[in-house]
């Protein structure tokens, strides 16, 4: 029976999503408004040439980044024009951390780009924090385009901060067009305490209930929202699970909504753009309760989004979409396919031979592959609690699984290398803690269903069939058995240390037994694989789990 029900969910998506018609067929002009939208999400910096490691990693193709992507959307803003056709570029977060050009010059060289190419509205992301909202005040204040966040406020004066919009009404050959973005509602949880001082982050549901009756009453015809929202990796899955829910009585999380449940508990929004999980959909999803389409590009200036949408001028109402790409709504920067524009690509290199002096300096050799994985341990995972342990001369060293960004293959070593593992400017904190201490974090990371943690110094073994809070059977520190008494030192990162990815176990330690060394992790490995030039990780069963 419930796979019946599950079947019929699935058929009724199928059928409601021919709510809008996506052909090739011409409109006429004279009865629809063409809209061209490019759209991007999680760019991280990723303007510059890099190399498409995700379709070859032996032999992969060059990607031509901002160069080609920029030269793309001046085309089609003047193929617009010329054709008195609506044009847009929006971006929807997460768009300069990441790669040294955006993140040595704190996102300044990718607003510059930006500006270059003409976009028109961005949501903010929750890396776009990561050097505090004073950054990103003055960022916006280099922007020629409006940062749109309807739901960050000042919790000292209870308005919308100072350096965004809520949204933007554009009229567009006759048609208004309303953009209203929201930030993640969860980004307090993912950003240090320092960095979102006095920022409320309301919720994205409540918050667009109210401003979406708003922007109609101004006039608004057709309403975009721009959101760091993600929509699920799965879609149908994601789905299933929301209805399930649904049916269930349970109501739409407070905080933290995907996407899809942000279209189906808001009516009135007749196009999402997404992010925040870098995988890309070349067909959008629509809500079928409340006809939404959502979009979602992949990550680092890798793909651009191109839709065509057509507005009945009439009634002002949605009718149809279609893509330029055989494809869909994304397709791939390959500079095989593209020409970059040479003004740009300039300008660009520019910026990144000034971000990236010495960066491919080989400093190092890895003798084989350093893989990374998402549980238990990995040679990537061990290289870089490693480093930690041994670069910060401490006893034990954690990470976060999702704190290891890249792999490293086999051959010479760069800094440029490094940084693609380690993108953020997280740095290093040492801990004076108990053996006792560091048993019950290691507890807390694998209670219910967590996935544990990285680990250098130390081995456990993990027994899942014990209840939450005694499930490490073994524990043993420098080959010997751990004394709850005894003082060790405990390397993490400063975002660990912040209590986030269920380590808010340290907050609670007092200061007096904190070093905050101010060490860039990635400096951190960059002096380990200095000294040790030849490096070898290999798993040596630091991390077991009984079965």
């Amino acid at each position: 029976m419930k796979k019946l029900i599950y079947l019929i969910i699935i058929f009724s998506v199928m059928l409601t999503s021919s709510a809008f018609s996506q052909r090739k067929a011409e409109y006429p002009e004279s009865e629809f408004l063409k809209l061209t939208i490019i759209f991007t999400n999680d760019v991280h910096g990723g303007i510059d040439r890099s190399e498409a490691t995700f379709i070859n990693p032996d032999f992969p193709p060059m990607l031509g980044g901002g160069a080609i992507a920029g030269r793309y959307i001046l085309q089609q803003r003047e193929l617009a024009m010329k054709n008195n056709w609506g044009f847009l570029a929006l971006d929807a977060g997460d768009f300069y951390q990441g790669t040294p050009l955006g993140t040595l010059s704190e996102g300044e060289s990718i607003i510059q780009y930006m500006n270059t190419v003409g976009y028109d509205a961005m949501t903010i992301g929750n890396h776009d924090l990561d050097n505090g909202w004073q950054n990103l005040k003055k960022l916006s204040e280099s922007a020629s385009f409006p940062f749109i966040a309807s739901n960050l406020y000042r919790k000292s004066t209870g308005q919308l901060v100072e350096f965004v919009k809520p949204y933007v009404i554009k009229e567009i050959q006759g048609i208004k067009v309303g953009i209203v973005g929201i930030v993640t509602d969860i980004t307090l949880e993912m950003s240090f305490p320092e960095h979102v001082q006095d920022l409320d982050f309301r919720s994205e549901i409540e918050t667009l209930k109210r401003i979406i009756p708003q922007m109609r009453q101004e006039g608004a015809q057709i309403v975009i929202c721009e959101t760091h929202a993600w929509l699920d990796y799965d879609p149908q899955i994601g789905y299933l699970k929301m209805e399930k829910d649904i049916r269930e009585g349970k109501q739409f999380p407070e905080k933290g909504a995907s996407a899809m449940e942000i279209a189906r508990a808001v009516p009135g929004i007749d196009i999402m753009f997404t992010g925040h999980l870098h995988r890309g959909f070349y067909k959008p999803w629509e809500d079928p309760v409340n006809h939404t389409l959502i979009f979602q590009n992949y990550a680092n200036g890798s793909n651009l989004g191109h839709v065509n949408f057509y507005v009945h001028r009439q009634t002002g109402t949605l009718a149809g979409y279609d893509f330029v790409s055989d494809d869909g709504a994304i397709f791939t920067l390959f500079e095989d396919d593209f020409l970059p524009d040479p003004k740009i690509a300039k300008q660009i290199d520019d910026l990144v031979k000034k971000a990236e002096a010495g960066f491919d300096e080989v400093i190092g050799n890895a003798r084989s592959k350093l893989t990374r994985s998402n549980e238990g341990e990995s040679s990537m995972g061990n290289f870089v609690v490693d480093a930690m342990r041994i670069e910060s001369n401490a006893d034990v060293a954690f990470s976060n699984h999702g704190g290891v960004r890249a792999e490293l293959s086999a051959g010479p070593i760069t800094p440029r290398d490094l940084f693609k593992v380690m993108p953020f400017g997280n740095r290093l904190v040492i801990f004076n803690v108990s053996g006792e201490f560091i048993k019950s974090v290691i507890e807390d990371r694998v209670a219910g269903s967590s996935r544990g943690m990285l680990i250098s110094g130390a081995q456990v073994v993990i027994d899942r069939s014990k209840p939450d809070g005694s499930r490490v059977a073994s524990f043993t520190i420098g080959g010997k058995p751990v004394d709850p008494k005894k003082i060790y030192r405990l390397a993490v990162s400063d975002y660990l240390a912040e209590g986030n990815s269920g380590f808010d176990r340290l907050t609670q330690i007092a200061p007096e037994y904190i070093v905050f060394t101010g060490t860039l992790l990635r400096q951190t490995m960059i002096d380990y694989v200095r000294k040790h030039s030849q490096i070898v990780s290999t798993l040596d069963g630091r991390w077991k789990e009984t079965k």
